[in-house]
């Protein structure tokens, strides 16, 4: 991921004064002020630089405010940058809506009030550094998409060399046998291949004669074949039987082809086809053929059919990847938007100065849409960086029973807005383990946290902690919606949900538990999930190596059972 790209806030006012005020009032915010004190050189800064957001007085000499954000609003790169406006007069409800309708996000009068002015700028700013750290992602997922079809593609390289290869062989093969006649039979089967040996069978005395020495082509040991000099004392054992079946039925017939595997001294092993037929030449029977090592061709039909093997597993993985992103950004497209809106919309309703019974009930929803969105934004910026191996772990003393409190407590509200019943039981022997706390404490909430929103109202999730031999266990149970067979394997794999649809029911990208797992595996240890089907909940097991075990000398952990009542 690039290094971060420092916010940029343009004010653009005619009096200098004003963009004093603006420029001190906007000081503790983390951005970077560009001036401007006309439209003209608010345009050429535009141009050059992308900024978070825009404060614009609405009336200026020569251009107004309205006019130059008409013409922001109409270029690609500015149309999506906020605006603003400032006014030191009365303004219409006509003239507001012309304002909101060529894309001011809000209007603020003069005198300025800085708490305001740096609320709504800092949350631009933030906001602007998020989408760019998202453009990094996206960016990163395309570029390892990119180089799974490269790989893709070298394999399918491969294999056209290798068919081609195969193609020339068979052609030269084809191109040797013409023109050869057919009482020239044995010269045809000596050239249809190499590594070949010529043969004759007198089958009255039973003696072969070999137009080379098979036992120094064949790798054989001397003297191995035995004064016959046939093949039959040195072919596997699990084969002889079988051979022997197809010399009777030759006898018969008279036509022989067998393949069957020879033991060399070193142990290894050769592929020989024999193909054979009966001759009659006055009151003499033979039987003449040639055999031939095949062990190259077994090899390389081996090898071509594991280039197709792998070819075929990485298409399938690039369509799998290339089909696991369009699902992600739709849904983190989707995800995204959700608390946006429901923050945009009571923005709007507050902003609009109607009156509201329950001010704090609507500044509720917006902080935890916000921080439900801010929490979306860390589990990709986490992922990324499990991905890229950017996570380390800081390893010191952590109470485990302090730990558990910390969990329920900060999940007690989403519990108790569900109706679901928290239940944590620490064993008194848990002592500590040496862990990062800040990264158990997140594989906790996500686990915690998945079983309490797959649980229906009503329901209860219990968090069991137990010392087990040389690590701590921790057992997250719950009685809501369970896990079908069929996903149960891919449970912890990144960006998969059993349900993706658009309408699905839950919240979430899918990479909670595969944070969780990724995490406990860097601490050396383990998490298992398991369901026994839809409807009948879930655990999810945690093992953690315990360097060493013992009880909390300072802190005062957890003990017995803690019923926490939604």
């Amino acid at each position: 991921m690039s290094a971060p790209t420092a916010a940029r806030v343009l004010i653009v006012d005619d009096q200098p004064r004003n963009l004093d005020a603006l420029e001190a009032m906007l000081e503790p915010i983390d951005c970077v002020v560009v001036r401007a004190d006309s439209a003209d050189d608010a345009l050429l800064k535009l141009l050059k630089t992308d900024f978070a957001a825009i404060i614009l007085d609405i009336r200026m000499p020569g251009m107004s405010g309205i006019e130059l954000a008409m013409l922001i609003k109409q270029r690609r790169r500015t149309r999506h940058v906020p605006i603003l406006f400032l006014t030191a007069h009365f303004v219409t409800d006509e003239e507001v809506l012309r304002g909101y309708r060529v894309g001011g996000v809000d209007y603020l009068s003069k005198p300025v009030n800085a708490d305001v002015l740096r609320s709504k700028v800092g949350a631009f700013v933030d906001m602007f550094r998020k989408t760019l750290a998202l453009a990094d992602l996206n960016e990163t997922l395309e570029r390892e998409v990119a180089e799974r079809q490269k790989a893709q593609a070298e394999l399918e390289s491969a294999n056209r060399e290798l068919e081609r290869r195969v193609d020339e062989r068979t052609a030269a093969l084809l191109r040797a046998h013409r023109g050869v006649r057919e009482n020239e039979e044995r010269l045809r089967m000596a050239m249809e291949v190499a590594q070949v040996a010529a043969w004759e069978w007198n089958l009255r005395t039973g003696d072969m004669a070999w137009s080379t020495d098979p036992e120094a082509l064949f790798g054989l040991a001397p003297g191995s074949m035995g004064p016959d000099m046939r093949l039959m004392h040195v072919i596997h054992e699990n084969d002889r039987e079988r051979v022997a079946r197809l010399v009777a039925d030759a006898l018969e017939a008279g036509n022989y082809e067998a393949e069957y595997r020879v033991l060399r001294p070193d142990g290894s092993i050769r592929w020989i086809t024999d193909r054979g037929r009966i001759v009659t030449e006055g009151d003499t029977d033979r039987m003449v053929g040639i055999a031939r090592d095949v062990s190259a061709d077994r090899h390389a039909a081996q090898e071509r059919e594991r280039l197709l093997k792998m070819e075929a597993e990485a298409r399938a993985e690039a369509e799998r990847q290339s089909r696991l992103k369009d699902e992600f950004l739709a849904t983190l497209s989707h995800e995204l938007r959700t608390p946006m809106n429901a923050v945009l919309g009571w923005l709007s309703i507050l902003e609009s100065g109607k009156p509201i019974r329950e001010v704090h009930g609507a500044l509720t929803v917006i902080r935890r849409n916000a921080q439900l969105q801010a929490r979306l934004i860390d589990d990709l910026l986490d992922m990324n960086r499990l991905m890229s191996g950017n996570v380390t772990v800081e390893r010191t003393a952590v109470d485990v029973g302090a730990l558990v409190q910390a969990t329920m407590q900060t999940l007690q509200p989403v519990a108790q807005e569900k109706g679901v019943q928290l239940i944590a039981v620490v064993d008194s022997n848990s002592g500590q383990l040496q862990a990062d706390a800040r990264r158990l404490q997140q594989v906790l909430w996500n686990v915690v946290h998945n079983s309490v929103k797959f649980t229906n109202r009503g329901g209860r999730v219990e968090l069991r902690v137990k010392l087990d031999a040389d690590a701590v266990q921790i057992l997250v149970q719950d009685d809501g919606k369970g896990i079908s067979p069929q996903f149960l394997p891919h449970v912890f794999e990144r960006f998969r949900q059993e349900d993706a649809s658009p309408t699905r029911e839950f919240f979430g990208l899918g990479l909670g538990l595969s944070i969780a797992k990724q995490l406990i595996e860097l601490h050396g240890g383990t998490i298992e999930a398991s369901s026994e089907g839809e409807g009948r909940g879930a655990s999810f097991v945690i093992r953690i190596p315990v360097a060493a075990a013992s009880p909390a000398a300072s802190s005062q952990p957890l003990r017995g059972p803690l019923t926490m009542p939604a």
